[in-house]
């Protein structure tokens, strides 16, 4: 006979065994022929990187966090973006990464399921191959989302760029930077 407690615990340990598989879409296209399916990361150039020491700063997905950067390949495969669970509760959120050009019009957009238990760096694969731009022209990166997670951030940090948040610096006596990458092709 089972007791309370252990089917208590045999509960948990179910949605426990459950919930890597309830989070594990981390890509963002529906499932595509392999003939079309995005490149692996292996097969993608890093572009433009921020590879300062996080000290523990982030800030919420549920205003405006945007990232300056000045791409040096023509072709934006990917970005890759650190993330910490800011306000545990839910198991997963929907992510929106929105690649914009100066003038703040959209030029791309990848929406992702983080799940809660396995944050850290979150791929965002840009849809149809990626998107052509301009090397050395500034683009922006927007990432929206829920209360749970934040992006991280340092101060100083990617030096073509700089992140603000609601469209103002993110500290006023010190520039700061999200932490990402950028991924890209010839």
């Amino acid at each position: 006979m089972i007791s309370i407690r252990q089917r208590g615990a045999r509960s948990a340990l179910a949605c426990l065994l459950m919930l890597p598989a309830a989070c594990a879409r981390r890509m963002v296209n529906s499932p595509v022929p392999s003939a079309t399916r995005p490149p692996s990361i292996r097969s993608m150039e890093p572009d433009q990187v921020n590879v300062a020491g996080w000290e523990k700063a982030w800030t919420n997905l549920l205003n405006d966090a945007e990232q300056s950067f000045t791409p040096e390949l023509p072709r934006l495969l990917a970005v890759e973006v650190e993330l910490v669970v800011g306000n545990p509760g839910a198991a997963e959120d929907q992510l929106t990464l929105t690649v914009m050009d100066v003038t703040g019009q959209e030029v791309a957009a990848a929406v992702q399921t983080v799940c809660a238990s396995d944050p850290g760096q979150v791929l965002f694969v840009i849809p149809k191959g990626g998107v052509e731009l301009s090397p050395g022209k500034t683009y922006r990166l927007r990432l929206t989302g829920g209360a749970t997670f934040g992006w991280k951030y340092v101060v100083g940090g990617y030096e073509h760029g700089e992140a603000t948040f609601n469209g103002k610096p993110l500290l006023a006596e010190a520039r700061t930077t999200y932490l990402f990458r950028t991924f890209g092709t010839k």
